[in-house]
């Protein structure tokens, strides 16, 4: 009855923890030797993370109203496929659009202003994540 006992309340403790934490220390009943279970297999290391940078400064940031604008993001490091995406809550102006795919700004705009868009970029391969400020002047 007792050997019965043990083996319930082994059961019991093993099935109240984790996964990833052994509960239960087992002793052999002829030797009285102590035993933990074995561990779970070890997860495999990720791949180092490539650093990237990202700027938007190139040769020109100012247009006037009657210049198409054209900013192209200009990626240094990384592995090359990239994401892009506006995370700045001022509105492009009428006429500017943004790619995700490429993130280039483009268009025509009529409105003369100071334009600063925050944009993140994330690469596709390895998950990292950077922001970076185009600024875009637009003069009469």
């Amino acid at each position: 009855m007792r050997a019965d006992s043990l083996v319930l309340a082994a059961l019991l403790l093993s099935s109240a923890g984790s996964a990833s934490e052994p509960s239960v220390v087992w002793r052999s009943s002829a030797s009285g030797v102590l035993s933990a279970p074995a561990p779970a297999s070890e997860t495999p290391a990720t791949p180092p993370v490539t650093l990237f940078a990202v700027t938007y400064g190139g040769n020109r940031f100012a247009w006037s109203t009657r210049e198409s604008v054209l900013v192209m993001p200009d990626v240094a490091g990384g592995s090359g496929r990239y994401v892009y995406a506006l995370a700045t809550a001022t509105p492009l102006p009428a006429d500017l659009s943004f790619d995700s795919a490429t993130g280039v700004l483009s268009g025509n705009v009529q409105v003369a202003g100071d334009f600063q868009f925050s944009i993140l970029v994330r690469d596709s391969a390895t998950g990292a994540m950077t922001t970076a400020v185009a600024r875009i002047v637009v003069v009469k």
